[in-house]
């Protein structure tokens, strides 16, 4: 039976900030997952963000396990939920929330149910736990993601919204930072083909080759690859409606693949 949220009290008093758009960069470094059960979540750093920050929010306690190719990209890890006891609910019992897999220097932080720096109606004042993207629906006693967001960039110096993954139920499988998340999608959450209605780039994620469509009107235009630090990798021009760029010599990662010169379109894409 599916466990009821604790019920909406007054929290901790917060800074009256009214509730916010949620708007993710591609080019940002915050990524945060957050759900309510806890449980077990891999997160497998795949894609080459610098400076790389991740929060995770839950209601039960989580276990953390940071891997994959680009973890030494991240320069600070933090929890922040309720981290109250764990049932079975999860498989085994889980005493407390552990974040294990940092690169050296850096100290991973756990903390219990921190004052939220955004008042919303609709969320629980502290943070403690969150389930759907909403921001203007009452969360039941958990918070809207708008104020989850607000946290974890007045704790992370620098942070700017990658991507924010939401769900009620236990962390179970490997999340990748290159697919994104659930509250931004499409802009962050990666589809496999990006149109802008004149222009479409598949598949995406790619390991050889990008595809292109543009309208027989904008053939002639130029384009570029860039990196997440803003260093342009590849250059070109699309001469046809349909052109084939050669991506297999770039190494796996995050890029932002912009077409024309003083109108830029931009999508993200992602080089397995």
């Amino acid at each position: 039976m599916k466990k009821l949220l604790l019920s909406f009290a007054v929290g901790i008093l917060a800074i009256n900030l009214s509730a916010q758009t949620i708007v993710c960069n591609p080019a940002g470094n915050l990524i945060i997952y957050t759900n309510y059960d806890g449980g077990h979540l891999t997160i497998n750093v795949d894609a080459n963000i610098p400076n790389l920050k991740i929060g995770i929010v839950s209601y039960e306690p989580v276990t953390v396990m940071l891997g994959g190719a680009y973890v030494n990209n991240v320069t600070e890890v933090a929890y922040a939920g309720y981290n109250g006891t764990n049932g079975t609910n999860c498989g085994a019992a889980i005493p407390a929330t552990t974040i294990t897999g940092a690169p050296s220097g850096v100290t991973p932080t756990i903390t219990s149910y921190p004052p939220s720096p955004l008042s919303n109606p609709n969320g629980y004042g502290s943070i403690i736990c969150g389930y759907s993207c909403s921001t203007t629906s009452n969360q039941g006693g958990c918070n809207t993601v708008d104020q989850i967001e607000a946290y974890f960039m007045s704790i992370f110096s620098g942070a700017v919204l990658y991507a924010h993954d939401v769900q009620y139920s236990c962390w179970t499988t490997t999340q990748s930072v290159a697919a994104g998340g659930t509250c931004c999608s499409p802009s962050v959450g990666i589809d496999n083909t990006l149109t802008d209605n004149t222009v479409s780039v598949f598949p995406n994620p790619a390991s050889d080759m990008l595809n292109v469509k543009i309208n027989k009107s904008s053939t002639g235009a130029v384009y570029s690859i860039q990196n997440l630090m803003g260093q342009t990798v590849l250059t070109g021009k699309l001469i046809d409606e349909q052109s084939t760029i050669k991506i297999n010599q770039l190494p796996a990662g995050v890029y932002l693949f912009k077409i024309g010169e003083l109108t830029k379109r931009t999508f993200k894409v992602v080089k397995e």
